[in-house]
């Protein structure tokens, strides 16, 4: 007699689409996530070429980014667009929260079962996590184009929600519903938390030290993958982990690098700062499949 196969088995031998939950996306799907991000571009080509050499941020208050500069591009006191790469590369950002919103629809029309991964069965976690992707987009985008002190308020404040954002992926694999009579689901909690703490972070960004809280929670995404690799009857593809990490240290370098001028020049189309949003948003986008890996006993 032949051993019954291990459906659990089974599925951690899917190709890498499959145990993604990324297989046969509807062309909608890539409707929403490409065609979104080419109206925010048309959108921001017009603003530019309407007013690149318009002073508009004159009357805002500077960020000390603006009097002070960190970055090595250069600075266009009297355009929409202050510093130019800096500001178009937040496009990738838009992306990535634009196919998260997309995804988080379709997962919600599958209603995929809780054994093939928490995501699954908390679409709101990750279309939260496209808002967050989004607004770390217009955030850090706003920033970059004004050098103002509410721009840079709203960039911190949104890469406050996007670390929520993994937080509560992690939160929620652990504890998907509260054991009562019937069960209850934890995201709904969870996704009120992330609002909460998103509002409050960009109200109060400037009573908190980004760097503190951002090792408490990215702690906690360590201790996650750490307890899921032994942890049994719980299968995470722990290389997507090592990717978003080694993505988030070779963006961290690429930064200290243009900060410390040793990147490029000022008017290359290659800015180190650039550089950094696309190797952090490959972080999210990493992490992200780390946890869509997840397959359940």
């Amino acid at each position: 007699m032949h051993p019954t196969p291990d459906p659990i088995e089974s599925r951690l031998r899917l190709n890498t689409a499959e145990r993604l939950k990324m297989d046969r996306l509807p062309r909608w799907v890539h409707a929403i996530g490409l065609g979104g991000t080419g109206l925010v571009f048309v959108l921001l080509l017009g603003i530019f070429l309407l007013y690149k050499d318009v002073p508009v941020w004159a009357d805002w208050v500077p960020a000390r980014e603006f009097t002070n500069p960190k970055y090595a591009e250069r600075i266009h006191p009297d355009s929409v667009f202050r510093t130019r790469m800096n500001t178009w590369s937040n496009l990738v950002y838009i992306c990535f929260g634009f196919y998260a919103v997309a995804l988080a629809i379709h997962d919600w029309k599958r209603r995929l079962p809780l054994e093939r991964g928490y995501l699954m069965v908390a679409p709101m976690q990750t279309f939260l996590f496209g808002l967050a992707g989004l607004y770390l987009g217009i955030g850090s985008g706003f920033f970059h184009a004004s050098l103002t002190r509410y721009g840079q308020q709203c960039d911190v404040g949104a890469m406050y929600a996007t670390l929520l954002c993994l937080a509560s992926f992690a939160l929620g694999s652990w504890l998907p519903r509260i054991q009562a009579r019937r069960g209850f689901p934890t995201w709904p909690i969870l996704g009120g938390l992330v609002l909460a703490g998103s509002v409050y972070f960009t109200y109060y960004k400037w009573d908190y030290s980004f760097s503190a809280i951002s090792r408490y929670l990215f702690g906690l995404l360590f201790v996650f993958a750490g307890v899921s690799l032994v942890q049994p009857g719980r299968h995470l593809q722990i290389r997507w982990f090592i990717a978003g990490i080694l993505a988030l240290v070779l963006g961290a370098q690429v930064r200290a690098w243009d900060i410390a001028d040793k990147f490029t020049g000022p008017d290359s189309l290659f800015q180190g700062h650039a550089l950094w949003h696309v190797l952090s948003c490959l972080m999210y986008v990493f992490l992200f499949f780390y946890f869509r890996s997840e397959e359940r006993r």
